[in-house]
């Protein structure tokens, strides 16, 4: 982490280096830049419409687990064209995978910025989605002082000594925007994330959407920004603005209300409890601070909250028997079936309990098993394959698909297995072709 944090400690130029104006206009895109330190390196830059040397801008750092660029940056484009920031997205970026490619993006793009652009130094901003998530949470850690926040999706870090929740406690110039679908294997890491950076005084907030391990919607990514602008505000990293913040205030209650009049409660609680975290000085924030009180009392809300612990600790334990199940399926001496696979894993019943329709234990039961078909058809497949053990992948490929297709990096795996073992189960037939 030491090689990127010199960086930060550089200061900031004013100036476009002639050579990088000739390519970049203020307000647009520009889809492919190379670092000038690294060609290697390659971003996507884009420049708020009002961007100019005599103030210093926020920016923020986009971190795709695939270096997919320019989709992961026009999730944001919307937001930071109405609030001015800055935004690079790299093309280098990976996920599942050794650290070298994150460091060596990240550090490429601090040094473009810094030596290219008028730039906060102490509003630096992170986003990344899955594994590039938890690499975004552990370099602000590294660049404490100079990150004042993080997007993370889909993706976070367990509890241990020196993690984020630890070195940040108490320090209100970060914040922490958590998001993640509901059919998220990482749903519930992610929530945790959430509530030790609560026990820790640091600003926070979780939001959920109705969708799979994914980004979230581009609406969400501009409300992060849009949150992370206010907490700039009371972090004291930028002026207040009254006429905005009440504005944004305003509409952060009629979306509470609007969530609780559809029955939502335990949605509502959760935005009106952030509410009154994030605008305390605010006399109208009272308002959410009543309604929190009132929700929390609710006979509706503490059923739900009770349900969501309990299916919490029913799906630990379940990921808990996922690599049980793994671990003794290395231990045998041939490639246990995939019958017999899916038996211990008791996808079976899993998929029962997500036929039964919109709850909260189908929701529990969908994160479950999207968690044990990215293990059955990629983690594991792509482990044997490195071992040259192509039999026990197929084996792991024919389990994951009896909860579904084989898809995206998975697919390739596939392939490989096939060609390895010179099979074509009829159970694998049209998997990705």
């Amino acid at each position: 982490m030491g090689t990127f944090r010199s960086w930060v400690a550089t200061a900031c130029l004013s100036v476009i280096p002639r050579a990088l104006a000739a390519q970049v206009s203020e307000g647009q895109l520009t889809e492919r830049l190379a670092s000038a330190s690294d060609p290697s390196q390659v971003y996507a830059l884009y420049l708020p419409p009002d961007y100019h040397r005599a103030r210093r801008w926020p920016i923020l750092f986009v971190l795709d687990p695939r270096g997919r660029a320019l989709p992961a940056l026009d999730l944001f484009r919307d937001a930071a064209s109405r609030l001015g920031w800055i935004i690079m997205s790299s093309y280098n970026t990976r996920s599942d995978g050794p650290p070298e490619p994150n460091l060596k993006a990240i550090n490429a793009m601090l040094r473009s910025a810094q030596e290219s652009l008028s730039i906060d130094a102490a509003r630096f901003y992170l986003a990344g989605f899955s594994g590039t998530a938890k690499a975004a949470l552990q370099f602000a850690v590294a660049l404490r002082g100079h990150v004042a926040g993080v997007i993370a999706a889909g993706g976070a870090l367990g509890f241990e000594p020196g993690g984020p929740e630890t070195v940040f406690a108490g320090d209100s110039a970060f914040a922490y925007f958590g998001a993640a679908g509901t059919g998220d294997f990482n749903y519930e890491e992610v929530v945790a994330m959430g509530d030790r950076f609560g026990g820790a005084s640091v600003p926070f907030r979780v939001v959920t959407f109705d969708g799979p391990h994914s980004w979230p919607p581009a609406g969400i990514c501009g409300d992060a920004i849009e949150w992370l602008e206010l907490r700039a505000m009371r972090g004291a990293l930028r002026s207040v603005d009254s006429a905005w913040l009440g504005a944004h205030l305003e509409a952060e209650l009629a979306r509470a209300g609007d969530l609780e009049r559809r029955g939502k409660g335990a949605e509502a609680l959760r935005l009106y409890e952030g509410i009154s975290r994030d605008y305390g000085p605010w006399p109208a924030a009272a308002v959410a601070s009543a309604r929190a009180r009132v929700l929390r009392e609710s006979s509706a809300v503490k059923r739900y909250q009770s349900e969501s612990r309990r299916l919490t600790k029913l799906y630990l334990e379940q990921a808990a028997v996922l690599r049980e199940t793994l671990l003794w399926a290395r231990s045998q001496p041939e490639s246990p079936p995939a019958e017999m696979l899916t038996r211990k894993l008791r996808i079976s019943e899993l998929r029962e309990k997500l036929e039964r329709g919109d709850s909260l234990e189908a929701a529990s039961a969908a994160r479950l098993l999207a968690r044990i078909h990215v293990w059955l058809g990629f983690y594991e497949p792509r482990t044997y394959l490195e071992r040259g053990m192509p039999e026990r992948a197929v084996s792991m490929l024919e389990a994951a698909v009896r909860i579904g297709p084989i898809q995206g990096d998975g697919c390739d795996l596939l392939r490989s297995a096939l060609v390895a073992t010179g099979r074509d189960p009829p159970s694998l037939r049209g998997e990705c072709r």
